[in-house]
């Protein structure tokens, strides 16, 4: 799986998440733990991404960005905040072995607590947010460099 198939990938599950939608989400159980580790990246790269944008709104780092996101989480969400912080500062101190569906779902959680705060920016749904994203993401995965 390609960078840009995972980063599609996460950003499909928060959407499914935010719709509720249970059969999206199932696709995530039927995964191999190689693109579940796959996935659980492309989830970190869509935290920082939406982080960064969210930091820029508010004059904010990243990293504070992540941590008001995921105030009065739950412990998971929080564990899965300090394991991003650490992979976004690439900080090995903080950055510990986790289990890739912890990442999925904690981040997950995450990521759409930060799409609805830049769709909030933005004037639009968070599942309008996140299908640009995808679509962007799509178009970096078509395109193809010159040799």
């Amino acid at each position: 799986m390609t960078p840009a198939d995972a980063m599609g990938h996460a950003v499909a599950a928060v959407a499914a998440g935010l719709r509720k939608d249970r059969e999206g989400l199932g696709v995530l159980l039927n995964m191999t733990p190689d693109d579940a580790v796959d996935v659980a990246g492309g989830m970190v790269d869509l935290v920082g991404t939406l982080a960064r944008i969210v930091g820029d709104r508010e004059d904010r780092t990243p990293t504070e960005a992540i941590t008001a996101a995921a105030a009065g989480r739950s412990d998971l969400v929080q564990k899965m905040a300090s394991f991003a912080i650490g992979v976004i500062n690439s900080d090995p101190t903080r950055s510990t072995t986790v289990d890739a569906s912890d990442v999925i779902v904690g981040l997950g959680a995450l990521a759409g607590r930060l799409a609805e705060q830049v769709a909030e920016y933005e004037g639009e749904s968070p599942l309008e947010l996140l299908g640009r994203i995808g679509t962007g993401v799509a178009e970096l995965e078509a395109f193809e460099p010159p040799e």
